[in-house]
C-alpha cells in the first residue's frame, strides 16, 4: 500500500517544464517562450503567469496565445502522468489533484467498511476487497486517459479501509492484550519495508506505468494468506453467534496444541457473554444502517465517555493524517533526491516500529502518544525557522519530524481500538480513519500550493497541530493491562469507577445493572 498512499510522489511530481509553441500558428522561430521556474525578463512587462503564454509577432501586432503542450524536465523520470497528460498551467491543480484523490476514496471508504465489518463480518469483507484492490492496481496501470485513472485511483483509495483497517481490527479482536501490542507495531515492519522498496524501485523504473505495475504484483503474494484466517470470534460472540465461536477457538486451541475446558463450560461461558450483549446492539447495523447513516455515527457521541473519546481521538487522526502525510509527499521541498529520501523515512520508521510499543508498554498509552506528539511539534516549527543553506539540518529535522509523526500514528491506531468497545469499534476506527483521509486530502495542497508562496507555512500548521493534539490526547483514559471493552454499558462503567477512585485498570468482568446496559444500547 505504500506505493498508493506515496504514489504521487513519484507518478505525478512536479516538474519543471517549457511552453511549446504551435509551429501552425507561429512557424519555426517568431515566439518568444517562457521558462516555468522563473518570471519572465526584465525587458518584458508579463508576470509570472506568463509561462503559460507565448508571444507571437504578427503583421498586425503582438499577439499572446495560451500555451496548451509543453516540454517537461524528464532529467528525473523518464515518463510521469504530469508530463504524459499535460498538467501544466490550468491543468497543474490534476497534479494536485491525483494525490488527493486516492485519500477522498480512501475517506469515503473508512466508514462504509466500519458499518459492513459491524454487520457482515470482519473476514466476509476483507478477502473480495484485496483481490478487487489489487486487480485496479494493474489495471490502472495502464488505462489510456487520465480520467479512469483517477475513477481507478479513487476506487482504490475506497478499498483501502476495507484491506488496511478492518485487517487491523480482526487482528487486534482476534489476539491477546500481551500480543496484541506487538502484533500492532512489529506489523508495520512490513510498512517501512515497502515504503524502502518503492524509493527503490522509483530508482530503477523511471517510467510510472511499469512502476506502478512493478509495485503492485507483490500483493498478489497476501492473498493465499488472507483467505485462510477465519472470523473474529470476538464479532461472532457479539453478534450471537457462539457456536461459531467456539469452533474457531477449537480450531486455534488445536494449531497451537493447548487445550480448551470442556465444551459444555465454554459454551456456557460464550452464551454468557453473548447474553449481555443486548439483543438490539446486533440488529442495529441491518436495521438502521440503510435508513440512517449519519444516526449511526451519532451513535459515537450518546454517552459520556464514549463522546469524549471520540472527539479526542477524531483530532488526534486528523493531526496524526496531515502531518505524516505531509512529510511523507514533502521530499521534493527538501531534498534534490526524491528517492532517497523515501528510502529514509521508511528506513527510519524501523526503529520507531521496534521501540515504540515496549516505550509505550512501559510509560502507557495516552503519556507516550501525547509525548510524540510534541515532540513532532517542537522539530516542526524549528524546521519552519531554520534557513535554507543549512540543507543536512533541513534533512534531519525533517526526518525526525516524520519519526514522531509515524510513531504517534501507530499508537493512535492501537489506543483508539483499545478504547472503542467491541459494539462500535469498527464504527469508531473507520470514522477515526476519516479524519485521518480528510488531513491526506489536504495534505498535498498545503504541500504544493502553500509552499509555493510561503516555504515555512506548512511546518508551522504541522508544529501548531502536532501540538494541539498532543494537549487533547492527555483527556484520554489510560488503557494499560486492560481488557477490550465489549459494551459501550461496560465503558460507561469503567469510566464511572475510575470518577469513583477505583483507578485506571478495572477487572474484565465489570459492568453495569442489566437494566442499564439496555438503556444505553439502545441508541447502538
Amino acid at each position: 500500500m505504500p506505493p498508493y498512499i506515496f504514489g504521487g510522489a513519484f507518478l505525478a511530481p512536479r516538474l519543471d517544464y517549457t511552453c511549446l509553441p504551435s509551429t501552425a500558428a507561429v512557424g519555426p522561430s517568431n515566439a518568444s517562450v517562457f521558462f516555468d521556474s522563473a518570471r519572465s525578463s526584465p525587458a518584458s512587462n508579463f508576470s509570472s503567469e506568463d509561462k503559460c503564454h507565448y508571444r507571437i509577432d504578427t503583421p498586425g501586432g503582438e499577439r499572446i496565445e495560451e500555451c496548451v503542450e509543453f516540454v517537461f524536465d524528464n532529467s528525473t523520470f523518464s515518463s510521469t502522468i504530469t508530463s504524459e497528460f499535460n498538467l501544466a498551467c490550468d491543468r497543474a491543480y490534476l497534479q494536485t489533484f491525483f494525490q488527493s484523490t486516492y485519500m477522498f476514496g480512501n475517506l469515503l471508504g473508512s466508514p462504509v467498511s466500519g458499518f459492513l465489518a459491524d454487520k457482515y463480518g470482519r473476514k466476509k469483507i476483507v478477502f473480495p476487497g484485496y483481490v478487487m484492490y489489487m486487480l485496479l492496481g494493474v489495471v490502472s496501470s495502464w488505462l489510456p486517459y487520465l480520467s479512469t485513472i483517477l475513477v481507478a485511483r479513487f476506487l482504490m483509495g475506497y478499498l483501502h479501509s476495507i484491506n488496511a483497517y478492518t485487517s487491523f481490527v480482526h487482528g487486534q479482536e482476534v489476539l491477546t492484550p500481551k500480543v496484541r501490542k506487538w502484533f500492532a507495531f512489529d506489523l508495520y515492519i512490513f510498512w517501512a519495508a515497502g515504503t524502502m522498496l518503492y524509493g527503490l524501485l522509483g530508482y530503477l523504473i523511471r517510467d510510472w506505468r511499469l512502476l506502478q505495475t512493478a509495485a503492485t504484483l507483490p500483493g498478489l503474494l497476501v492473498m493465499p494468506v488472507i483467505w485462510m484466517i477465519d472470523e473474529s470470534p470476538r464479532w461472532l460472540i457479539v453478534n450471537g453467534r457462539p457456536r461459531e465461536a467456539l469452533q474457531v477457538l477449537t480450531k486455534v486451541a488445536r494449531w497451537h496444541g493447548v487445550d480448551l475446558p470442556p465444551e459444555a463450560e465454554m459454551k456456557a461461558v460464550l452464551e454468557e457473554q453473548n447474553a449481555e450483549v443486548p439483543v438490539g446492539a446486533r440488529q442495529s447495523s441491518v436495521e438502521k444502517v440503510p435508513s440512517s447513516f449519519v444516526a449511526e455515527i451519532l451513535v459515537l457521541f450518546r454517552t459520556p465517555q464514549l463522546r469524549t473519546i471520540t472527539l479526542c481521538i477524531l483530532f488526534d487522526f486528523l493531526i496524526v493524517g496531515i502531518v505524516y502525510y505531509g512529510m511523507s509527499l514533502s521530499g521534493t521541498n527538501i531534498s534534490d533526491d526524491p528517492f532517497m529520501y523515501i528510502v529514509l523515512c521508511g528506513l527510519m520508521d524501523v526503529p520507531v516500529y521496534l521501540c515504540i510499543g515496549r516505550i509505550m508498554e512501559r510509560f502507557g498509552r495516552r503519556v507516550t502518544l501525547s509525548l510524540c506528539y510534541f515532540i513532532a511539534a517542537v522539530v516542526l516549527l524549528a524546521l519552519s525557522v531554520t534557513p535554507d543553506a543549512h540543507s543536512t539540518v533541513i534533512i534531519l529535522l525533517a526526518i525526525m519530524g516524520r519519526m514522531a509523526a509515524a510513531a504517534a500514528f501507530q499508537i493512535v491506531l492501537f489506543y483508539s481500538n483499545e478504547l472503542f468497545p467491541t459494539e462500535v469499534r469498527s464504527r469508531g476506527v473507520g470514522a477515526s480513519f476519516v479524519m485521518s483521509c480528510s488531513g491526506g486530502i489536504v495534505t498535498p495542497f498545503i504541500t504544493d500550493q502553500v509552499s509555493a508562496m510561503y516555504p515555512w507555512a506548512p511546518f508551522v500548521v504541522f508544529g501548531v497541530g502536532s501540538s494541539l493534539a498532543g494537549l487533547g490526547t492527555l483527556l484520554l483514559p489510560e488503557t494499560r493491562g486492560q481488557t477490550l471493552p465489549d459494551t459501550v454499558a461496560e465503558l460507561e462503567a469503567r469510566a464511572k469507577n475510575r470518577r469513583a477512585g477505583g483507578g485506571g485498570v478495572f477487572a474484565a468482568n465489570t459492568r453495569l445493572p442489566e437494566c442499564a446496559q439496555s438503556s444505553l444500547s439502545q441508541n447502538i
